[in-house]
């Protein structure tokens, strides 16, 4: 029995390396090196199968098979193993190149070798399909006809996240060509492999729940021991930002901000001008708004009163050698600042030798001035300020690139005032006002004619809705996404909510007792911040049109509000909760806030569509949550133990060992839910992306807890907690790391 535990946990931890340094390997000889010699070896299938063998012959030696939820888990993974082999050993897959209106009768495997056919394929028709309004593409859709040996013809649609199904094969959208008259589709058959599992995922949710409902479960146990209550504190105060005001010729803040109401096409969706003029005042000062002026009067001021504005000191430059190189004195700099008297731009040879690998100067904050301002070139050459929307010709709408648009397909293209290149077919009245309205609107608001200006921005949206209607956004639509662009942009919520609720920790761990005002005050913060997030992520989740839990800034805004959520769930029955959710969640904030062109929305990538991909990310990231409280939970474990506190202590352990069943639990669902999406959409339910790997990974580091009969020293607190603090050193490196340094296909999210 002693050899079987030490076979399994020495191969268990093999396995474990070997994954995470094969994602390292990756970066640097490629996705093709590792499947041949790692993930594709035949010494790296071997390592699994026999730790499949003698984890069932541990499992048998230490009688598990009596213990049905147990088992079921147990049996659960070795029938996913079973499936994962059997793909692996017969499964067939390759990519087929189809032409519109010729037939083609087999497929390319990995190495260029043309497998047959039973059937034959032949592409009817291509299509894009756009965004409404825009050309940015929401579906790509492949009509292929298909004929077997019979004769008999029929047809099949394939699109992103819609797989096509013939005859046990499957076709899956890889690529198009540019002239949209050919397509890539990846080809599957894996009839044997998938079926089995799935069956060994639907085992494994059965064991899940079947855990979860026995009272024979070490869960349980430590349920009682963890409701006694913990003290809890907080200390609110208030912060306003202060404001200023400079003296410079200023748009009236009524008209700015009315046409900051004005749709544009911007990040390829329509939205209001303040988003962009938000997102253009961010960039720039690091806040939404400058010397008490709101972005929409920076903004319009801007683009009415050029001059002046360039030679205000805006733009925020935090980089020294960029700087001496500016010549400025502090943090300030104007625009005329990064021109000579020849107006040459004074980074462009430094930038220059960046990019040639040469130079000595701070490279990231040559980068970041360097943007800043190109930017303020963008804004001159007038790409932000897309706002006349234009129905083409209907040739371009029988290429595909085509929008719904009134009941029927039409291209719509967006065009900056006094653009040159309109299309011919365009009215000439309507030519006019797209040249001449915005002067007309600079002269309104030059001369002091308040009504006229209002009158002109109003003629510009009857423009707008004249030529395609619904599609623009209501205007219940884009007075959320203003109050929603106020709320984004104010970052001294996020560290007044991070200072509070890390003197909140401070007190919990250091102080035994709390009054029954500071328990209520403590509610009151939670339910502020909570509030806050829940508003952020509605806004969101009704402007964009999709969950948000597509990127880097929505995950964790997502984290965040369900740490507060599990915060209220949980606070009466395990109050010391409330100390800490808040602290974790605002740690999620300043990093959604970090995170850049993130927080901008954006039309998602086809192959992010699917409902699937909203489930997978928000039960990772419950389990995300789940962990990183634990690892609160031991920092205070560790303050009960020098304090000898022994019974909070015992109760504090208790807490964590019983949230661990939860969080793996979650995290295994998520593994799958993801494997079930990526087969759906990629045709391939597993596939070693180093996303993937190092999920696994953690699945597997945070498993290892939960098996305290096999592993006596859990059982110690003191190494128990160490365990547990430094096993979120994972999920960093699976949420952070892959992202940022590893790459891959899930490098977007």
């Amino acid at each position: 029995m002693k050899w079987t535990k030490t076979i399994v946990i020495a191969l268990y931890a093999l396995i474990a390396v070997c994954v995470g340094l094969a994602t390292i390997v990756e970066k640097y000889r490629g996705t093709a090196f590792v499947g041949e010699h790692i993930y594709g070896a035949w010494w790296f299938v071997a390592l699994w199968a026999i730790l499949t063998v003698c984890a069932l012959a541990y499992i048998m030696q230490q009688r598990l098979y009596k213990r049905f939820a147990v088992m079921l888990l147990h049996f659960a993974l070795v029938v996913v193993l079973a499936g994962a082999l059997t793909t692996h050993l017969f499964a067939e897959s390759g990519t087929v190149r189809l032409r519109t209106g010729m037939t083609e009768l087999s497929y390319a495997d990995k190495d260029s070798k043309l497998h047959r056919l039973p059937f034959s394929l032949m592409l009817k028709e291509f299509n894009i399909v756009n965004y409404p309004g825009t050309d940015a593409p929401l579906d790509y859709q492949s009509v292929i006809t298909y004929s077997d040996d019979n004769g008999s013809t029929n047809e099949v649609v394939v699109s992103m996240n819609s797989i096509g199904y013939v005859e046990g094969y499957r076709l899956f959208q890889r690529s198009y060509d540019s002239d949209g008259g050919g397509v890539a589709l990846g080809v599957s058959y894996d009839p044997y492999g998938i079926a089995i599992t799935y069956v060994g995922y639907l085992l494994l949710l059965l064991g899940i729940v079947a855990t979860l409902l026995s009272r024979k479960t070490h869960m349980r146990s430590l349920y009682a021991k963890a409701m006694r209550p913990h003290p809890a504190l907080l200390i609110i105060a208030f912060g306003f930002p202060l404001r200023s005001a400079a003296q410079l010729p200023v748009v009236d803040a009524d008209i700015a901000h009315r046409l900051g109401t004005v749709s544009v096409l911007y990040n390829n969706r329509i939205c209001p001008l303040n988003t962009v003029a938000t997102d253009f005042v961010v960039k720039l000062t690091g806040s939404a708004s400058w010397q008490g002026y709101s972005a929409d009067e920076v903004f319009t001021s801007w683009m009415i009163y050029y001059s002046p504005w360039e030679k205000q000191k805006i733009i925020r430059v935090k980089s020294r050698d960029v700087q001496q190189m500016l010549g400025i004195d502090g943090q300030w700099a104007s625009y005329s600042d990064f021109l000579n008297e020849y107006h040459e731009y004074k980074l462009g040879d430094a930038v220059a030798a960046i990019g040639k690998g040469e130079g000595s100067a701070d490279k990231k904050g040559l980068m970041d001035a360097d943007e800043k301002f190109h930017l303020i070139e963008m804004f001159y050459r007038g790409q932000f300020l897309r706002m006349f929307p234009l129905l083409q010709s209907s040739e371009a709408a029988d290429n595909g690139q085509s929008s719904m648009v009134n009941g029927q397909w039409s291209m719509v293209n967006w065009y900056s005032p006094g653009s040159q290149s309109l299309p011919r077919e365009i009215p000439v009245k309507e030519q006019f006002f797209v040249k001449q309205s915005m002067d007309f609107l600079t002269e309104s608001i030059v001369t002091g004619q308040r009504e006229r200006a209002f009158e002109i921005i109003a003629k510009i949206k009857l423009f707008q809705r004249d030529m395609i209607g619904d599609l623009l956004p209501s205007e219940a639509s884009t007075k959320a996404e203003i109050f929603y662009n106020t709320l984004r942009s104010q970052k001294w919520v996020v560290f007044f909510a991070l200072t509070l609720s890390l003197l909140l920790c401070v007190v919990l761990l250091f102080k035994r007792k709390s009054s029954r005002a500071l328990r209520a005050s403590v509610f009151t913060f939670n339910a502020l911040l909570f509030a806050y997030v829940t508003i952020q992520l509605g806004l969101r989740w009704w402007i964009s049109g999709h969950v948000p839990v597509s990127n880097g800034h929505e995950t964790m805004m997502f984290m965040a509000w369900v740490m507060l959520l599990l915060t209220f769930m949980l606070h009466r029955k395990f109050p010391i909760i409330v100390g800490f959710g808040p602290l974790i969640s605002s740690f999620c904030l300043l990093v959604a806030m970090l995170a850049g062109t993130g927080s901008q929305l954006t039309p998602l990538m086809p192959v992010l569509q699917s409902p699937l991909l909203s489930i997978h990310v928000m039960t990772v990231m419950c389990a995300y949550a789940l962990f990183a409280l634990q690892v609160l939970l031991g920092v205070q474990a560790f303050v009960l133990m020098r304090q000898r506190r022994s019974a909070e202590l015992e109760r504090t352990t208790a807490l964590s060992q019983f949230l661990l069943y939860p969080a793996v639990f979650l995290l295994t669902i998520g593994i799958f839910l993801g494997a079930v999406w990526a087969n759906v959409s990629w045709g391939n339910y597993w596939s070693w992306d180093p996303k993937e790997s190092w999920a696994l990974i953690t699945l597997m580091v945070y498993a290892v807890p939960l098996h305290r009969t096999s592993f006596g020293a859990f059982c110690r607190p003191r190494f128990y907690h160490i365990y547990m603090v430094g096993a979120f050193l994972a999920v960093i490196i699976t949420y952070f790391g892959v992202n940022y340094l590893l790459g891959g296909m899930h490098s977007y999210a």
